[in-house]
């Protein structure tokens, strides 16, 4: 329960008591507590729209629901997403990616990903239906395991940084019992199209951070940030023509 606690306190914005004395261990041990935070995001997602749709037109849910999400997570993994994209889009060399990676300020490659990216991401929330609502509560806990392939399947490319400690901790059993349990939920929630989500979108992250970890040698945290976004787009595209 605790390391469940500091997962989903430093994960999200829901105003909750902060454990003291957390160790590096304790920190970097609460990983496998990510998809069950994105179980938590999911719910309060779906218990939104389920209170909005009737009220609103698809348009003003879809900006609503978009909102509700940044403010659940703070953004934390929009900016891995911004950071990676400023790095890998701007065809340097591997070092030169990864300064730039590292480096806080915003560029054009950042905002432009960022605007395509949320854009997709509005559109597919601004077209669900009272029957398919059930995928914003499979979309965040899905995305928050496909993640955990890079951490676990890849080498981390820096000697230093956050998600390090979680690339040295994670172990494959953990990470296959919990998928398994998450492909069980997703099939029960939205049938046949649960599952080809996350198989589809496990697939892709797999392929992607292959690419990157032979271009880098490595990922890095901000990469982890970017799967998690990536991965939820990748949820909707796929199972959203399988649910009407």
């Amino acid at each position: 329960m605790r390391g469940f606690l500091i997962a989903l306190t430093f994960f999200t914005r829901i105003p909750l008591p902060v454990p003291k004395d957390i160790t590096t261990e304790e920190f970097t041990q609460s990983y496998r507590f990510y998809p069950l935070v994105g179980l938590v995001i999911g719910l309060l997602l779906w218990l939104l729209a389920k209170a909005l749709i009737p009220y609103y037109p698809p348009l003003v849910l879809g900006a609503l629901l978009l909102g509700a999400e940044l403010m659940l997570t703070g953004g934390i993994h929009l900016d891995g997403f911004m950071d990676s994209m400023d790095g890998l889009l701007s065809a340097r060399s591997p070092e030169r990616i990864l300064e730039i990676m590292k480096d806080s300020r915003v560029g054009a490659h950042a905002s432009m990903a960022l605007v395509g990216l949320l854009l997709l991401k509005f559109a597919l929330l601004a077209s669900l239906t009272p029957s398919t609502l059930a995928i914003l509560i499979v979309m965040p806990m899905l995305s928050r395991w496909v993640f955990q392939i890079g951490v676990i399947g890849f080498p981390y490319a820096r000697s230093q940084g956050l998600g390090k400690g979680f690339h040295e901790v994670s172990h494959w059993l953990t990470f296959l019992l919990s998928g398994g349990v998450i492909c069980s939920i997703s099939f029960f929630l939205l049938g046949l199209a649960g599952p080809l989500a996350f198989g589809v979108s496990a697939l892709l992250i797999t392929l992607i951070a292959s690419r990157i970890s032979n271009l880098l040698g490595g990922l890095t945290g901000d990469l982890y940030g970017a799967f998690i976004e990536l991965s939820e787009v990748t949820c909707l595209l796929v199972a959203f023509p399988f649910l009407f």
